[in-house]
């Protein structure tokens, strides 16, 4: 019993390690301009954790629980609280403007998994899209096919450009867009 206590955190050590984050980092904030789906800044007005099937379509649900029900591990992953779901009030909007006053922005809970670490209160630039990287882990390639995000969500990383407000930056994001 000892023994396996003992081999429990050398695995999660391993476990981290293998499915770390790995990205090249941000581009220029013009490249990533060019390159993102979504890009604004505001402020964040609540930070809930969730799983992970909540953050797609609800008619989807059942429909990816009934393909990995053969496969228990990947359905305990789809239904595993590991999601930081945040309401994000926005305050300017540098790329995607048909955005309402505030959306959701979903993010992995640490940054082994590529999360970014947003705060209650602060205020951030966010540079974001519709579609996430971590459906790959376990759904299929029919599942990642389908339209399975939730209308008005998107998903950010540290991996972007995502970072606490500067102005410099924020000037920098309001020429490009011609604002």
């Amino acid at each position: 019993m000892r023994l396996k206590f003992m081999l429990l955190p050398v695995l999660l050590l391993f476990a981290t390690y293998s499915y770390a984050c790995k990205c090249g980092g941000p581009g220029t904030v013009k490249e990533s301009f060019i390159g993102g789906e979504v890009i604004v800044s505001g402020r964040v007005l609540r930070k809930e954790l969730i799983a992970f099937s909540q953050t797609i379509n609800p008619d989807s649900v059942s429909v990816v629980k009934a393909r990995l029900n053969n496969d228990k591990q990947k359905l305990r992953f789809f239904e595993m609280n590991y999601i930081f779901k945040i309401d994000f009030q926005i305050t300017d909007k540098y790329k995607g403007l048909h955005l309402t006053d505030t959306v959701t922005i979903y993010t992995a809970m640490n940054s082994a998994s590529c999360g970014y670490k947003f705060e209650v209160g602060k205020y951030y630039i966010v540079y974001a899209r519709k579609e996430n990287d971590l459906s790959a882990m376990f759904l299929g390639s029919d599942d990642r096919n389908r339209d399975l995000e939730r209308k008005d969500t998107y998903w950010t990383n540290h991996c972007t450009r995502t970072t606490e407000y500067n102005s410099m930056e924020a000037e920098e994001l309001r020429a490009l867009c011609g604002n």
